[in-house]
């Protein structure tokens, strides 16, 4: 078992917030992660795994189909530390391929498969993969881009409707509602795989091998490759199993939906380990289509799902449209992440999950997704405005940006975390590693406060800072206050150029469909909340605001746009 060398002292605020019987630190396991699921195989054998469009895979099918790619990879001279890269959407096909790699010794590497052949030239040039894993459709670009990193030498392709039930696989092709593409000279999937079922064993040093790397431009438009480690992974799931509590409300009966991309964290880091860690069943979907998850968790009765507050939203508008639909009534914990979780969406959707718990969780890639998360507790009275406490075996400082000295309670700071879910580093990029890495501490660019019961208060990124002749202002401040206007969906606040205060106060606001509001209500509304620098100088309304693809807003390019 490892111990984090940096254990949380007993003294933290937030400590007296968890549920009983969670500590405040946790052992782990000294293995790799796919270790997880051969145990599971062994204890859980004939239990489904995973389904996708009808078609259920064993733990013990997934264990030897992903053997078999480990072997396929052995064959073909792949190496530990070699790099596998994914251009595949939540599919079983990532989950054979995904454990296989680890299996072999490799770094995973999933992209999204949407980038354009100049996108995906600047990730195979820094990647460096030796193979690459897509979908048929996406392989004449695949094929473009790899021309000129000659180091990719094998694209595998599949179709996704290679994994389907028969029937579903018939009706799709038959409609023409299962894209395909040409595939040239690449080898099928199916093909690579149909070799013996048993690979050569690979030491894996859990602390320092790699097992994934992430690509994220976070808000700054500028993408890093986050190195997560084998331990990362491991310990972020047996966090999370203990997180929920000694009761074990999620467990090898529980059903999860998963449909999330899998080039963010959430899937390689969590949906693909942690319903495998309980022995549950996975749901599978490539795609969000409103409809179809909620069918999807009626049909299935799913207990576990992870979304972002666009998904919710879409969940409230088709009930409020659809009165009589089924509610989720088997959902028991649903988790929201990637940005702000507003108030009234959790409230309305009671009514349609009335056995649910939703908690919110906030964090990034690089401590393996989440730092801060609510406690799963009916019984937890979350702080106003809060995204929650620490994380097990999760340390936090916040501190001066500039001399990063700890400041007290209630004051704006940078977010500085310590534990076992840190990543390793920026791949090829020390300077930037050593920017934000030091003393096993990653000072996170996020301006936070932490009061004196625990709990913490995003204010925004330090790049999205507003100097107003010298008075800072942090946007997230200023958006809760517009947020809560009765007629605004949501809103984005910037800092513009501006000759005589250095910086104004911008507000880019979507309103709610079907209402009008006008500038100067915005600006009334604020007068008695908001101290007068903050106040918007202008209000912009608008369609939507520029999102990731995860649903955060992307500041960055609003002042791009209003900056040029």
């Amino acid at each position: 078992m490892i111990k984090h060398p940096q254990p949380v002292p007993p003294n933290r605020p937030w400590l007296k917030q968890y549920s009983s019987g969670i500590p405040a630190n946790l052992e782990y396991p000294e293995i790799p992660v796919h270790e997880i699921l051969e145990q599971s195989a062994a204890k859980y054998a004939d239990k489904p795994a995973l389904s996708f469009y009808g078609k259920e895979i064993s733990y013990r099918e997934l264990n030897e189909l992903s053997d078999r790619f480990a072997n396929a990879l052995q064959h073909y001279g792949i190496k530990k530390g070699d790099r596998i890269l994914f251009m595949l959407p939540t599919c079983t096909q990532f989950f054979i391929a995904y454990f296989g790699a680890l299996k072999a010794g490799a770094i995973t590497i999933p992209l999204n498969p949407l980038y354009t052949v100049k996108e995906l030239e600047y990730f195979f040039q820094d990647a460096e993969p030796r193979l690459v894993i897509t979908l048929d459709v996406f392989y004449e670009k695949t094929k473009q881009a790899a021309e000129v990193t000659p180091q990719i030498e094998k694209i595998i392709v599949t179709n996704l409707a290679d994994y389907f039930s028969p029937l579903t696989r018939v009706l799709g092709k038959l409609l023409k509602k299962v894209p395909s593409g040409k595939t040239g000279d690449a080898e099928q999937l199916k093909d690579f795989i149909d070799i013996e079922a048993k690979y050569n064993k690979v030491d894996i040093n859990p602390r320092e091998d790699l097992a994934l790397i992430i690509y994220t431009s976070g808000t700054t438009g500028t993408a890093k490759g986050v190195m997560i480690t084998h331990f990362n992974i491991v310990s972020a799931n047996i966090n999370v199993s203990t997180w929920v509590g000694p009761e074990k409300k999620i467990n090898s009966d529980s059903v999860f939906l998963t449909l999330v991309p899998t080039f963010h964290i959430y899937v390689p880091g969590f949906a693909a380990i942690w319903p495998i860690l309980e022995g549950g069943k996975n749901i599978l979907q490539p795609k969000f289509h409103t409809a179809d998850a909620i069918k999807a968790i009626v049909k299935n009765r799913a207990n576990v799902f992870f979304g972002v507050p666009a998904i919710f939203s879409a969940f409230l508008k088709h009930f409020r449209d659809n009165p009589q639909a089924s509610k989720l009534v088997s959902l028991q914990l649903c988790s929201c992440g990637s940005a702000a979780l507003p108030d009234y969406l959790v409230k309305d959707l009671k009514e349609f999950m009335p056995n649910n718990i939703m908690v919110e969780a906030y964090g990034a890639t690089e401590n393996t997704g989440i730092a801060v998360l609510d406690p799963f507790d009916r019984n937890y009275q979350k702080a106003f405005n809060s995204v929650g406490i620490p994380f097990l075996s999760f340390d936090v400082k916040i501190v001066d940006p500039e001399t990063r000295e700890e400041v007290p309670y209630n004051t704006k700071g940078e977010f500085a975390i310590a534990g076992p879910q840190i990543f390793k580093g920026y791949w090829k990029n020390p300077e930037k590693t050593a920017k934000c890495l030091q003393d096993g501490w990653y000072y996170s660019n996020d301006i936070v406060r932490l009061d004196e019961n625990g709990f913490i208060y995003v204010e925004g990124r330090m790049d999205d800072m507003i100097n107003i002749r010298g008075e800072k202002a942090w946007p997230r401040e200023i958006e809760k206050v517009i947020e809560d206007h009765p007629k605004v969906k949501e809103t984005a606040v910037i800092g513009v150029k501006d000759d005589y205060y250095g910086e104004k106060v911008k507000a880019y606001i979507v309103p709610h469909e079907g209402h009008e509001v006008k500038d100067q209500e915005i600006k009334d509304f604020c007068q008695d909340k908001l101290v007068k620098h903050k106040i918007p100088h202008e209000v912009e309304f608008v369609n939507e605001l520029p999102k990731s693809h995860i649903g955060k807003t992307l500041h960055y390019k609003l002042r791009q746009k209003d900056n040029a």
